[in-house]
């Protein structure tokens, strides 16, 4: 979504027409965090269907030019629970966040515990996305 906007925002028509999907890997739950939401309403995503999960599936992942996910471990368990078969293909489709960003802290996922401040994670998400943009807008 953060990178999505900011891609819109693009002087260059061939950036701001780069989709951007959303998804989440997560086998259990079915709503977003309230620190989630609370972050993405701060930052004016508040009445879309940014707010409500989505799930992979391997069709959405094929259909996919790349895939950015915010740990290796997300990274791994998408390519081995899906294509297993085929990870060649998807090793170089599927990307880590931070990496990709050229960024070397680690996005730490809070999982279960949304009472925790997770103002540094969600920061470090839009740094991430900053960083892709600029990297983006360079090329294009």
């Amino acid at each position: 979504m953060i990178l999505r906007d900011l891609l819109i925002k693009s002087k260059k028509s061939n950036v701001r027409n780069i989709q951007v999907s959303h998804a989440g890997y997560k086998r259990r739950g079915s709503t977003v965090s309230d620190a989630t939401k609370g972050f993405l309403q701060k930052r004016g995503f508040g009445t879309t269907d940014m707010l409500e999960p989505h799930r992979v599936s391997k069709a959405w992942l094929k259909s996919k030019d790349i895939i950015f996910t915010m740990d290796r471990f997300l990274r791994r368990d998408l390519i081995y629970d899906f294509f297993a078969s085929n990870r060649k293909e998807m090793e170089n489709k599927i990307l880590v966040l931070n990496d990709a960003a050229g960024i070397n802290e680690k996005i730490r996922d809070f999982e279960d515990d949304h009472n925790s401040d997770s103002s540094g994670v969600f920061n470090l998400i839009e740094r991430c996305c900053n960083e892709l943009y600029l990297q983006i807008d360079k090329v294009n």
